[in-house]
């Protein structure tokens, strides 16, 4: 092989490497392009927004609702794939998720029970935005990019269901309560039935003095006529 040749074999590998990089860099910048997207000046006062977290692929997402008593949402914003389900789980706070800017098609209930979950499918592309009523203005919103983020998705509302470890523990404490309940009836039953006996006692005493004096009131009148006849002085003839 000349040196020719091969001079033309290096140039066309150099070629074909700097090629496959650009290309690299090509995906990589769309695939980062793709996270970001232009929500105006939605999260201007949001505390913990830092960017839109990635979470294509998943077919449920969870977004939890008060975390550590914090007046936010965590994430705030999420990248999902079209038909994938957002459950809001709530952790502390008094606190509900509503649709706004965007629409006003989903809402849940305003509550503070922990491990209380509400679900959004989200079906086509685009951004809905969402806040937390009670503290919009201390700035508690979020934001669900879903695919292209393009326009507003079409969506799917899921119910809202209580958390389960709280109604637990109240089923327990009632059933505590009930048994507790029972007992002071049955004390109340024993302390009833002693009393009665108590004054049953009291009545039989009392016709008991009665029937006593009854029968010494004629000894007495005997024994005073008695004494005073002996008190009486002796008439002569």
């Amino acid at each position: 092989m000349t040196t020719n040749e091969t001079a033309g074999l290096t140039r066309r590998g150099l070629f074909r490497t700097g090629a496959g990089a650009a290309a690299a860099a090509a995906v990589a910048s769309t695939a980062s392009a793709q996270t970001e997207f232009d929500y105006g000046d939605w999260f201007e006062d949001v505390p913990n927004f830092e960017g839109t977290v990635d979470r294509t692929g998943e077919s449920e997402v969870t977004v939890t609702v008060g975390p550590g008593g914090d007046l936010v949402f965590d994430p705030p914003a999420v990248h999902v794939d079209p038909g994938t389900t957002v459950v809001f789980e709530w952790d502390q706070g008094f606190h509900n998720v509503a649709e706004r800017e965007s629409g006003q098609r989903y809402g849940s209930e305003t509550t503070d029970e922990s491990g209380t979950t509400y679900s959004v499918t989200f079906e086509s592309d685009g951004i809905s935005t969402y806040v937390c009523e009670p503290h919009v203005d201390a700035g508690m919103k979020g934001a669900v990019a879903v695919g292209s983020g393009e326009g507003v998705p079409e969506i799917t509302e899921g119910e809202m269901q209580a958390g389960g470890g709280n109604g637990g523990g109240g089923s327990e404490g009632g059933g505590e309560s009930d048994g507790e309940g029972g007992g002071s009836g049955n004390e109340g039953s024993e302390s009833g039935g002693g009393e009665g006996v108590n004054v049953d006692t009291d009545v039989l005493a009392l016709y008991g003095v009665a029937a006593l004096l009854a029968f010494l009131s004629p000894l007495g009148l005997f024994a005073l006529m008695a004494r005073h006849a002996r008190n009486q002085p002796d008439e002569g003839p």
